[in-house]
């Protein structure tokens, strides 16, 4: 009995706050893969230089550290945490918070995006970002934690749009 009401006391801490939770899972080295097959986890981390390309699965948070890459291509995450020189490459994902700090990067491969500097709903004033995947023409929203998680999101331009603007400005060019 003694030891039921200790666990579930050490529970209802850990979900306040008081108690320090650690990753259900981390990467932390070489290239790695989370999938479908990891199903859900809590908290999982990437630090120490790793790759790990998201290609399904569900994750209540996903926290990078210390140099590292991520491709996010199909999965839900509750909150993406990014920072220490991270970059995130985002091609089509389930988001449902951003939180980006100190160097990192968030490459989203996405056309029609708009940046929302006042929220609204059920999250209050909060800016959000919504637009469409390259990837697959869904559409996706997300809101942003910090008041600097804007400038660390960079919108990348599809890649035939890139090659028929180099292809106009090298006519342009020969003209001359």
């Amino acid at each position: 009995m003694k030891a039921k009401v200790i666990i579930t006391i050490f529970a209802v801490l850990m979900l306040c706050g008081v108690c320090p939770v650690q990753a259900g899972l981390v990467f932390s080295s070489g290239v790695n893969t989370y999938d479908d097959s990891y199903g859900y986890n809590f908290e999982v981390w990437v630090k120490n230089g790793a790759t790990l390309n998201v290609l399904g699965g569900e994750i209540g948070k996903l926290e990078l550290t210390n140099s590292v890459t991520v491709n996010l291509y199909r999965s839900d995450i509750d909150w993406l945490w990014t920072g220490d020189n991270s970059i995130v490459n985002i091609h089509g994902d389930n988001i449902n918070w951003l939180a980006a700090y100190e160097n990192s990067v968030v490459n989203l491969y996405a056309y029609d995006v708009t940046y929302h500097p006042t929220g609204g709903g059920d999250y209050g004033n909060k800016e959000w970002i919504d637009g469409t995947f390259y990837s697959d023409d869904n559409s996706f929203s997300f809101w942003l934690y910090n008041d600097e998680a804007y400038s660390h999101v960079n919108i990348v331009a599809e890649p035939a749009t890139i090659l028929l603007f180099v292809l106009g400005w090298s006519f342009l060019r020969k003209r001359k």
